[in-house]
């Protein structure tokens, strides 16, 4: 799905995203590049107001406020990995919806418009100190019709097939991992080879 990408996002004198902005934009403390950021957020509880009803999250060391729509929230259940106790460990990015401010789950296109380049960390220049240490690579997945090197999603420790971060399941010819084509690789090219076996 494609948005208009939000330049700056409006943040109060606490540090916390503003809802909606007052009638004089001058009065908004702090307007910010809106740009990804990684933040353990917790849920705190929701919130309604005439025309709409949120989600309301703050992170785990600073205690800034941030607000997510509902639609937002269901993407994020349905789309993140990460999830425990009301907790999520994961990019964000500010959005607006009408007159008000909120947070999303960040996606790849917001990653790329960053200028991530995937693969190690300390070779993306849009990688920064706010990222965990514990974290390696970039954000920005690898794509799957494109050669890479394959990068095991490490969040899928465990199961049966560790799949690559760029979604397929299998070691596959593609990310250069092996020159022959592999037993169970979804590719044609590795169904081929297997079937004239």
């Amino acid at each position: 799905m494609s948005r208009t990408r939000l330049a700056k996002a409006p943040y109060n004198t606490y540090g916390d995203l503003m809802v909606n902005i007052p009638s004089r934009p001058g009065d908004v403390p702090e307007w910010r590049e809106n740009k990804p950021f990684r933040a353990m957020l917790i849920l705190d509880d929701t919130e309604r107001e005439l025309s709409s009803a949120r989600f309301v999250w703050h992170n785990s060391h600073g205690g800034h406020a941030y607000r997510m729509f509902m639609t937002d929230m269901a993407n994020l259940v349905k789309s993140a990995n990460n999830l425990y106790k009301g907790s999520a460990d994961t990019w964000w990015i500010a959005e607006r919806r009408g007159k008000n401010y909120g947070i999303r789950l960040a996606d790849q296109d917001d990653l790329k418009a960053a200028r991530h380049t995937g693969g190690a960390r300390e070779t993306c220049r849009a990688c920064d100190d706010t990222n965990p240490k514990y974290e390696t690579l970039c954000p920005l997945r690898p794509e799957s019709d494109k050669a890479h090197s394959y990068e095991e999603d490490l969040q899928a420790w465990g199961t049966p097939i560790r799949p690559c971060r760029c979604g397929l399941s299998h070691k596959h010819h593609i990310h250069g991992c092996s020159d022959k084509p592999l037993l169970g690789c979804p590719c044609d090219t590795c169904r081929e080879h297997f079937r004239d076996r």
